[in-house]
């Protein structure tokens, strides 16, 4: 009883502030056209590629999987599509809602989600923090730290299930992360770019910290000051 009033509570402070939001920025009829293409393609991903993947390989790569066609498609596409922060929020929020729920009712999804921990969950709220809050602020620190959690330590958990055959820290994964985040962090802020997707790919190989919360915060501050020149 308790799990369906805390449910009944974050969707309620979801819909509210979905509401607020739509009403403070007004987004157009596009970008609701692109978000119901993106939650379709997300559904997609997660109930049924997702699933023929954890069969194909294991929950390990289904995870991975999730993390670059979801989380990494639209930090990619979110400048191109969308005109506020709006939509991203609404969306972040919702996936917030799709990961947590069935957890904290006991109704997890088997094919991806692991007893005890939350990598899923907090991957939904660091991305929406990060481009979302970054929107005005500094858009390209904003999807480039999202692109560090989910296309650098998509193919990290990739590399190292093929390496390894198990769920590991390994060089091999970390030396792919550092290939993928190199790009990336140089593509969208130059050399404050470079030095972040260093320091993530440092971070990522830690112990003990979800890196879902770590990679993109603190990419995201590093590019930031940079490029204030603070530090």
């Amino acid at each position: 009883m308790r799990e369906k009033v805390i449910s009944l509570i974050i969707l309620t402070s979801i819909a509210v502030i979905s509401l607020y939001t739509y009403f403070y920025f007004k987004p157009g009829p596009n970008e609701f056209l692109w978000l119901v293409i993106l939650v379709a393609w997300i559904l997609l991903v997660i109930f049924f590629i997702a699933k023929k993947v954890e069969r194909w390989q294991n929950f390990y790569v289904a995870r991975k999987i999730i993390h670059i066609l979801t989380g990494g498609v639209a930090a990619f596409l979110a400048p191109y599509i969308f005109n506020s922060p709006a939509i991203p929020l609404i969306g972040g929020l919702g996936m917030f809602a799709l990961t947590f729920i069935p957890r904290l009712e006991g109704k997890k999804f088997d094919w991806f989600q692991v007893e005890g921990n939350w990598g899923e969950v907090w991957f939904c709220l660091t991305w929406t923090l990060v481009v979302c809050g970054f929107w005005y602020l500094d858009l390209n620190t904003g999807i480039a730290s999202a692109l560090f959690m989910a296309v650098g330590d998509g193919v990290t958990g990739i590399v190292r299930n093929k390496v390894y055959g198990r769920w590991s820290k390994g060089l091999a994964g970390s030396i792919a992360m550092l290939l993928v985040s190199l790009p990336i962090g140089w593509y969208y802020k130059g050399l404050s770019g470079i030095i972040a997707s260093l320091i993530a790919t440092v971070i990522e190989k830690l112990k003990g910290v979800d890196d879902n919360i770590t990679v993109p915060l603190i990419s995201a501050l590093v590019m930031f000051l940079l490029s204030q020149g603070i530090g």
